[in-house]
């Protein structure tokens, strides 16, 4: 232990593994030296049972602040590991957030609840128009179409980003972890549903800065949906993604480059999601949105 702050993320699988370290795990070492923060990346599943085994690794991050070296520590930062930092800009994400607190970003409210609805809109548009299964999420049903109680909130806590104490919430985390279960299809978010209300329900959070968890998703909804086309899979290499935009008419892969730059220059933690592999888009040496030019 050399600092009394800790980022922590959990990432289960070489190819996930493999990702994060190519992707992430350098631009997370400069911020946490910037701001004074040890950095643990857990590459094993903390909970092995069959229980475990069977849903979501998201899941585990419940089970952080009951390891061992969490009471070194009087803060733990979760961060999952599809998600890149804006070293030039972002500042220490658990100033101001009270030690009794969760700071979390508020799932709907983006800069604006306007704009969050906007996003999450359009995003569920185009994943009905692909033939995705999903239910209708708002911040009033959220909680309650996992069959969670009705109770006087209309916020949802993002839990892939957080600022937690080992000392206050340790117990909320493992209740949510223990007493749900994992309902499967990833629209049910897995952790997200519970937890965001057992921490609701105890008034343990501390809304923070949105940018602090931008989802990529959402951004590129609203700012770039000529990217949102099921027909260029961003995952593929980069010669034949440039093949398919000169063959088919649409944008090249250097635009996506300046539109994932764009966002990430915009945001303090861009989340990237389902997307993971889209995190090779971003040109984390580029500093300002001066330097971003249009390729087509």
């Amino acid at each position: 232990m050399n600092n009394s702050k800790v980022i922590v993320t959990l990432v289960v699988g070489d190819k996930y593994l493999k990702t994060w370290k190519k992707s992430a795990e350098a631009n997370w070492r400069r911020y946490a030296e910037i701001h004074g923060y040890d950095l643990l990346c857990i590459d094993r599943p903390l909970d092995q049972s069959d229980r475990a085994m069977k849903r979501s690794p998201a899941w585990q991050k419940c089970l952080v602040l009951d390891q061992p070296f969490a009471s070194d520590y009087e803060r733990v930062v979760w961060i999952d590991a599809d998600i890149l930092i804006n070293t030039a800009s972002a500042p220490s994400i658990v100033e101001g957030v009270p030690f009794d607190k969760v700071g979390a970003v508020d799932a709907f409210a983006g800069p604006s609840r306007e704009y969050g609805m906007e996003a999450v809109g359009r995003a569920y548009q185009y994943w009905s128009s692909l033939g995705w299964p999903l239910i209708p999420d708002t911040p009033k049903n959220y909680h309650t179409n996992f069959g969670l109680p009705p109770f006087d909130h209309d916020d949802v806590v993002q839990t892939g980003v957080m600022v937690l104490s080992p000392q206050h919430h340790r117990e909320l985390l493992l209740k949510a972890y223990y007493e749900y279960e994992d309902k499967g299809a990833p629209f049910w978010h897995y952790e997200m549903r519970p937890l965001s209300y057992e921490l609701l329900k105890a008034n343990a959070v501390h809304w923070i800065d949105g940018r602090f968890n931008q989802l990529w998703v959402f951004y590129k909804v609203l700012h770039f949906p000529f990217l949102v086309n099921d027909v260029v899979d961003w995952r593929l290499t980069t010669r034949i993604k440039r093949r398919l935009a000169r063959s088919l008419g649409v944008f090249s892969h250097d635009t996506g480059v300046t539109c994932a730059t764009i966002a990430f220059l915009n945001s303090y933690f861009l989340h990237f999601g389902a997307s993971m592999a889209e995190m090779e888009l971003v040109d984390t040496t580029t500093l300002s949105w001066t330097q971003c030019k249009l390729h087509t």
